[in-house]
């Protein structure tokens, strides 16, 4: 699916600090975009804004279609206590489709109204997810990563910085979206894991929006540099 995400004047103030005023971005796809800042002007709650994790005072965010799966990835430095295997199924967005799913087929075969429009919705986003062969990719990923198959039932918090890095990309490569929001995806790779994930942002024809304090990897990488403004906060 071509997909794009646009939001125009967007607004967003935490208590008295104003994050965002009157802030515009498009993506559409083939675009690779570098989004740029001082620490702590904004740069991930707006990737978080376009994801739909948080909600603007004011302005509209719009996907096209408007089923489009916009997905946002954070380094996530603080590691929940669930096996390796959940967490990429979470991450990739296959555990919250299968629920889906699996609610829907409740509904349909308890003959509730609109069940059959929630079935083939629930349908074609666990397919759109790829959630149908999530686990034979995994697999094929996994071994091209060099990760051993027994840590897909390690728990997270036991893992070294260099083994959850490698789950980071992971994540990355067993994705399905139609938008990219990639939140410092550079962070403790090594060379090889930087290569494969320079080669995954070159071979995406989604639109991508990515922060990250690693220019050279913006400047192999990116089509676009967008600025958020520290003073104007636009």
């Amino acid at each position: 699916m071509t997909a794009s995400i646009h939001a125009r004047d967007i607004s967003l103030a935490l208590g008295a600090r104003h994050i965002l005023e009157g802030a515009d971005l498009a993506v559409d796809p083939g675009q690779r975009i570098g989004l740029v800042g001082p620490n702590g002007v904004g740069k991930s709650t707006l990737l978080k804004l376009l994801a739909g994790q948080l909600h603007a005072d004011k302005g509209t965010i719009t996907r096209n279609p408007a089923n489009a799966i916009v997905g946002y990835l954070s380094q996530e430095p603080e590691r929940s206590d669930e096996t390796v295997r959940d967490h990429v199924a979470r991450r990739t967005g296959v555990t919250a489709a299968q629920e889906a799913l699996d609610a829907a087929t409740v509904a349909l075969a308890a003959g509730e109204g609109g069940a059959d429009d929630q079935y083939s919705d629930a349908l074609d986003h666990w397919l759109s997810i790829g959630a149908a062969d999530f686990d034979s990719r995994i697999g094929d990923v996994w071994a091209g990563l060099g990760l051993h198959e027994r840590l897909l039932d390690e728990r997270m918090p036991v893992l070294s910085g260099g083994e959850a890095a490698r789950v980071g990309l992971a994540v990355l490569l067993l994705a399905r979206f139609d938008v990219f929001l990639l939140d410092e995806p550079t962070n403790d790779l090594d060379l090889d894991g930087l290569d494969r994930l320079e080669k995954f942002v070159l071979g995406q024809s989604a639109g991508c929006v990515i922060v990250s304090h690693d220019r050279t990897f913006l400047q192999r990488t990116i089509t676009h540099v967008v600025e958020i403004d520290e003073f104007s906060h636009g």
